[in-house]
Order: structure tokens, then sequence, then C-alpha cells
């Protein structure tokens, strides 16, 4: 009885063994078929879902993250939440498009997802630039950057579009451009157009072909009422020649403390349209002589500055000597002329403090003109005649 029980109870767990490794396979099989399926649905999505190529925030807007790196962090890198804060944008999507439209235009590198947004070589040299037409010449290149913007201001030869049923067919069929954001790009393409002043097909010939601007040019013009117009011309370094100064120092110096200054101790302020370069051009030298006074920046002891100083003073003519405060003293002119030190941090508050000392150091230099107490004065007062020296 034992025996037969053994063979009886033997038997289901064979058959058990069998069906399982039966069922194994058929579990494959199954899951095998029901990949590709999966793989398709998703690429058909893809394929259908519009893709964006263009920013959908202007050049003009979003150039305000650069214009607040420059301005309240001295051009420096800034985390995503302080520029948010900076440009007053409380709406995280707001935020985004506008920090993807900086990257894109190419004035920083950085989103809103990033760590920190930074300036770009070409975004220090839009916020920084020299002049209006310089500027307005960095942002035009900014558009240009965008390809379907260039592409489609190529094609129409200007920013005239055609009406939307004309313009959908060639977006589409020309431009690769899904229909859903016809109406968005015609509308941000415009936007673009009129805030740059674009018209014509290739915006940047007219810049290149207009007439080369005057040497010195007016950067700050006084609202007061002064007989004559008096007229402060600014001799200073434009170019940063070594790693102590920021890219843009000298432009923040000029921008920030001295036209404020200049404008409001009663002058049109002048200085030369040098744009980076170093050469002493004849029209600026009879500006330099013809100035009621001259405003002369000792930062760093630049040649150009001294020798165009020197020519100056042998005139015997008002000058307002100023100099950052890590600057070391120049024998004779700081021994005997005042020379106003600003504090070279650039801090909004130290600006705000140096700005009224700045104005009153302008004034007296100019009420002072008529003093004997001037360079060439005083030098030719105490010189010595050689006869009278004793061996």
């Amino acid at each position: 009885m034992s025996e037969e029980k053994k063979i009886i109870d033997s038997e289901p767990l064979k058959v058990i063994k069998k069906k399982t490794v039966k069922r194994k396979p058929v579990k494959k099989s199954i899951a095998v078929n029901t990949k590709p399926k999966s793989i398709n649905s998703k690429t058909v999505s893809k394929v259908t879902k519009p893709i964006r190529n263009y920013p959908i925030v202007t050049v003009e807007k979003s150039l305000i993250i650069a214009q607040k790196l420059k301005e309240m962090n001295g051009g420096n890198p800034w985390t995503p939440t302080e520029v948010k804060t900076a440009i007053n944008m409380t709406d995280n999507n707001k935020f985004f498009y506008c920090s993807q439209a900086s990257r894109d235009f190419g004035f920083t590198v950085g989103t809103a997802a990033a760590k920190e947004v930074a300036l770009t070589e070409f975004g220090r040299s839009t916020v920084y630039a020299p002049d209006i037409q310089t500027e307005k010449r960095k942002k035009i290149e900014a558009f240009l950057k965008i390809e379907i913007f260039k592409d489609v201001l190529e094609y129409y030869k200007g920013s005239k579009l055609p009406e939307m049923k004309y313009l959908s067919n060639t977006l589409e069929d020309k431009f690769k451009l899904h229909p859903d954001l016809h109406e968005e790009f015609s509308k941000i393409f415009n936007e673009n157009c009129k805030e740059l002043n674009i018209t014509n097909g290739n915006p940047l010939s007219e810049s290149e072909t207009t007439s080369k601007p005057h040497s010195t040019i007016i950067v700050g013009e006084t609202k007061k009422s002064v007989k004559g117009k008096l007229k402060a011309f600014v001799i200073m370094p434009f170019v940063e020649r070594n790693d102590k100064r920021a890219q843009g120092f000298f432009k923040e110096v000029l921008d920030s403390i001295i036209i404020p200054a200049g404008i409001e101790a009663g002058f049109n302020v002048e200085t030369a349209n040098k744009q980076g370069s170093d050469v002493i051009q004849s029209t600026i030298i009879n500006d330099l002589l013809e100035a009621d006074l001259v405003i002369a920046d000792l930062t760093d002891h630049n040649p150009n500055v001294l020798f165009e100083l020197g020519m100056r003073m042998a005139h015997d003519l008002p000058v307002a000597l100023i100099k950052s405060k890590d600057t070391g003293k120049i024998f004779d002119v700081d021994n005997m002329l005042r020379v106003f030190e600003y504090n070279q941090n650039l801090w909004k508050s130290t600006i705000e403090s140096d700005i009224p000392n700045l104005v009153e150091h302008f004034k007296a230099a100019w009420d002072n003109r008529g003093s004997e107490q001037t360079y060439m004065k005083i030098l030719r007062r105490v010189s010595i005649h050689p006869s009278e020296i004793t061996h």
C-alpha cells in the first residue's frame, strides 16, 4: 500500500513541472509582440508635435536680463532667482521664456533651470556698447542669429509679410513650420522688426553704408539754462588693458558717474567716439583745446590721457582731474592740483555718494579758471633761471 501511494502522489508533481516549463515561452512571445506597438505610437506623437525654432520673446524684451546683469551685478554671473528678482518678473513661465530668448539671441548663457546666468562676449559688447548706433547694430545681429527670422526677412526682402493665408503656405512649404505656430511666428517676427526698426531684407547694410560719425559725440546734455551752452570734454581710457579692470569698467564710469555729474554741474558732456581705438585724431585735439572744461580720468595712468592732458595744460586751460581710489599718484599733478578720487567698486551706494562731490569738483574747476593758482602759472612762478643756480 505504501509503494502504490508513493507512485500516485509523485505523478501530479511531474505534471506540474511540465506545465511550468511550457508556460515560459508563451510569456516571452507575448512580451515581444507588444513592443513594436508601443514604439510606433511614441514615434507618431513626436512627428505630429509642433517644433518651435524661434524665441517667443523679442530682442528688446529679452535684453533686460543682460542689462540687469550689467547695472545691478557689475556684469558678473547671477543665479536665476536673483535675475528673476532684478527684472521684476514673478511669473515662472514668463521668466523661463525670457531667459531662453536671451540665450537664443546670444546675450547670455544659462536659463531658468541653470545654476547661474552669465553674459556672453556678444551680450557684454551689446550692453556696454560705446554709442547708440553700435547698440542698435548688435540688437539687429541678435535678431539675425535666429535662422528662420533671417531667412523669412531675406525671402520677402523686408519685414512686410503677406496676408496670413499666403504667408501660411510659405511658412509650411518652404520653412517647414508647423501650421499651429504660424500666427505666433508672424506676431513675434513683426514685433521684433517694429522694435528694431527693420524694414529691408538686409538691415545691417544700412549701417555699413552710412557716413562715418564725427570723431566726438555728445553723451549728455544739461537741462539747465546756461548761457553759451558750456561744454565739458572727457578724456579717459576707452579699453581695459589689464585684468585689474572688468571689461566695460570705463564705460560704466562714464555713464554712471561722469556724465550725470557733468550734466548736474551745468555742462554738455562730450567725449571721443573711439569705439575701442586709442588713435588720437586731429579733430579730437581741436575739441580738446576748444572745450570750456576738460575732465581727465587719470585711472591706470593711461599714456594717451596723459598726453592729451599735457596739451590742454600747456595752453593753461581749465581741467578737472579725477581717478579711481586704487590708482597710484602721479608726481607733480597730484601734489599741485586737486584730483578727485572715486570709488572703483561702482556700487549703487558709492555712486550716489561720489556724484554730488564730483559735481562740486567740476564747478570749482570752472569757477577758478581765472585763478593765479593754475598748474602752468605755479610752475613758472617757482622755476629757477639757470644763472641763479649756485654750484
